[in-house]
């Protein structure tokens, strides 16, 4: 047993031990963590809130406004039918214009200053294109079911047919049924137009929720159906003028060209025939109407759906709680890169920051006391707002213009120096025979000979010499023609592309200021005023662009300022403590920009003077009016911010006071920060 037992191998384990150091885990990704959580509330809110109103609204304005015949709205309540037409109606038109908001949301908002700048923006979007399809869409499938709700008898009597009553045309479409569906696809446009203007498909931040604000409450209720009557009536009117021009002006040319006359004659010739006038459709009282009810029930529903999309989307989300350990849950939420999600994170935050009941002061107690991971939940709280903050400080320093890249000039390649060689010998080393005097003869006049080079070198230095002194105009025709050669080449040198746009150019400056010479003096006074509206910046817009993220950065500076005021009793091993100068340093830095800023705004208005109120100047009087307001919104931009840093600074210096001095600041944080201090 001993031997065998011998003769068996002996295996040896190494003993683990505990000694080594270990990485600590950093903090997941907010994609891993928070995005899922946010997407499944705003996920809730879509279907329960959103989908579900703008149906019932869609479902009301269906049994009060579309009915044709002389039924009730109590009848049509209790109709079977106008339900599942008011679902339909939902679902094929409704429904794709909220898909479409969700999907083209986004944070950044239009560098735009002025409302041309604005539409070029959103013309040279692929968005936009495809946001006009889908408007255009619902528009048509609408219609279809519209028409469809009649009978081929009632579609008679409201004169609604495809084609015209005619057995020598029978294909001659119904003008009728042609301008109603126009006027809808015109009011498509025109409510995509809108909300361009409005700038719908940027996310707003609201931080508190007012039920009164919400759509549905019966204040609103009555805004909404007067605001979209007027621009329905507006937009109307506009279509028709713009139809009477296209039909007056635009339908003769048309038929007047060779291949496109031949496809659509057969079906709108008979529209060319008769007289029109842009007072011709209240003839037809009844259609305009027909369009107006129509259109009023289709842009209310959009309209409904976008208001309940901007009252509850930007509404905080809580939903770090839902996880087992809510402070990284939070904390990972802020290092997200989409601004949307970051607003919903430091949203939670500052609320986190300023909750004084005991779970509150416990959370934040074990988030400055983190030390499981590396770098720990504070480090990376106040690195990445910190961050942020400089960002966008520096996004205002340059007044929202983007950052230009650094032009790298590659350096010059030294030319490597020759390795010395020893010198070639290129002559013959033999001496050559002696020429026959015939043969002497024969290469002196040939073409490669000495004779023929130097007269050819004499011909040139003379051509160059004529080249450089003056010609007459007279001789001109007989200069030589390698003196004409760069003069030719430098014209056909010129670029076509600047000769056609040129061109173009010259065409449209004739043809403005043709149409201005035969326009009356009130038609050039209003195009005038309207090109000076639609042009001009606006100063409460440039202020936007240089402040882009206000809001969040409000909401940064009132969650940092919350939680260094609340670390002075519940930061255990002075963590917050070490970052404190940092923070008040970007605070106030922040802050003198601001407030330098508002200086240089302030002083573009300049009151009226006396005498100007005496003389009654209208115009003046009218541009320092509109520049006041102006300064007065751009004001409200710069407070967002402002305010928010004065707060945050207040609330430090008044927690701390005396308590600062151990800190060190630059001489000019110092002194600003001393103004504080001493108000506390």
């Amino acid at each position: 047993m001993m031997s065998s037992g011998m003769g068996e191998t002996l295996r040896t384990r190494a003993i683990t031990s505990t000694l080594t150091a270990r990485m600590a885990p950093t903090v997941p990704p907010a994609s891993q963590t928070y995005e899922p959580l946010v997407r499944s509330a705003l996920r809730q809110r879509l279907i329960h809130n959103i989908f579900a109103f703008s149906a019932a609204f869609t479902l009301v304005v269906s049994i009060l406004f579309g009915g044709e015949d002389e039924t009730s709205a109590f009848a049509r309540l209790l109709s079977p039918g106008t339900w599942a037409m008011g679902c339909l109606k939902w679902f094929v038109g409704v429904l794709p214009v909220i898909a479409m908001r969700k999907v083209y949301l986004t944070s950044a908002a239009t560098p735009a200053t002025s409302p041309a700048k604005m539409l070029t923006n959103a013309i040279a979007k692929p968005s936009t294109r495809r946001c006009l399809a889908v408007y255009m869409s619902c528009t048509l499938m609408l219609i279809t079911l519209y028409m469809s709700s009649f009978t081929s008898e009632e579609r008679e009597n409201i004169r609604l047919n495809v084609f015209v009553k005619s057995r020598k045309h029978p294909y001659y479409l119904n003008g009728r049924l042609l301008f109603l569906i126009l006027a809808q696809l015109w009011l498509a446009a025109s409510f995509l137009l809108r909300n361009i203007m409005l700038d719908r498909f940027v996310f707003r931040w609201t931080k508190s929720f007012n039920p009164s604000e919400l759509p549905y409450s019966p204040s609103n209720l009555l805004k909404l159906l007067l605001t979209m009557a007027l621009f329905t009536s507006f937009s109307l009117m506009a279509y028709s003028v713009a139809f009477g021009l296209s039909r007056m002006l635009a339908l003769p040319l048309l038929l007047k060209l060779p291949v496109v006359n031949s496809i659509v004659r057969p079906f709108i010739a008979h529209f060319a025939k008769g007289t029109w006038t842009l007072t011709l459709p209240i003839l037809h009282w009844s259609l305009l109407v027909r369009s107006f009810m129509i259109g009023l029930v289709t842009v209310m529903s959009w309209e409904f759906a976008e208001l309940l999309f901007d009252a509850y989307v930007p509404q905080p989300i809580k939903v770090s709680t839902l996880t087992a350990d809510p402070n990284v849950t939070v904390v990972s939420g802020i290092t997200t890169q989409d601004t949307v999600f970051a607003h919903f994170a430091y949203s939670e935050l500052a609320e986190l920051a300023s909750d004084e009941s005991s779970a509150g002061s416990a959370r934040r107690t074990a988030l400055f006391g983190d030390q499981k991971y590396s770098p720990s939940l504070w480090n990376v709280l106040a690195r990445q707002s910190l961050l942020r903050l400089g960002q966008d400080y520096q996004t205002f320093l340059r007044r929202g213009a983007p950052i230009t890249p650094p032009v790298v000039v590659a350096p010059a390649i030294p030319k490597p120096k020759d390795p010395p060689s020893t010198p070639l010998i290129r002559k013959a080393i033999f001496q050559a025979p002696r020429q026959s005097p015939l043969r002497s003869m024969l290469d002196s006049v040939s073409s490669d000979s000495e004779l023929s080079k130097a007269a050819e070198a004499v011909a040139g230095e003379m051509e160059e010499r004529a080249s450089q002194m003056h010609i007459p105009e007279l001789f001109r025709s007989v200069a030589p023609s390698s003196v004409a050669a760069p003069a030719a080449n430098a014209v056909l040198a010129k670029p076509a592309s600047s000769i056609i746009s040129g061109f173009i150019a010259q065409v449209q400056s004739r043809s403005r200021d043709f149409v201005a010479g035969c326009c009356p003096a009130w038609l050039k006074g209003s195009t005038i005023t309207w090109n000076k509206w639609f042009y001009r910046e606006r100063l409460n817009k440039v202020v936007e662009v240089c402040l882009p993220n206000r809001e969040l950065d409000a909401l940064i500076i009132e969650a940092l300022s919350r939680f260094v005021c609340a670390s002075l009793s519940e930061d255990r091993y002075g963590v917050v403590q070490r970052d404190i100068p940092r923070i008040l340093e970007a605070f106030i830095s922040f802050l003198s920009a601001i407030e330098e800023y508002q200086i240089e705004v302030n002083a573009k208005y300049t009151p009226p003077t006396p005498d100007e109120l005496s003389q009654g100047a209208t115009k003046i009087l009218e541009e320092k009016e509109m520049m006041r307001l102006e300064v007065a919104r751009a004001g409200d931009v710069l407070v967002v911010v402002s305010d928010a840093l004065k707060t945050g600074v207040a609330n430090i210096s008044r927690t701390f006071g005396d308590k600062l001095v151990a800190f060190k600041f630059p001489p000019r944080t110092a002194r600003k920060l001393q103004s504080f201090v001493d108000y506390a």
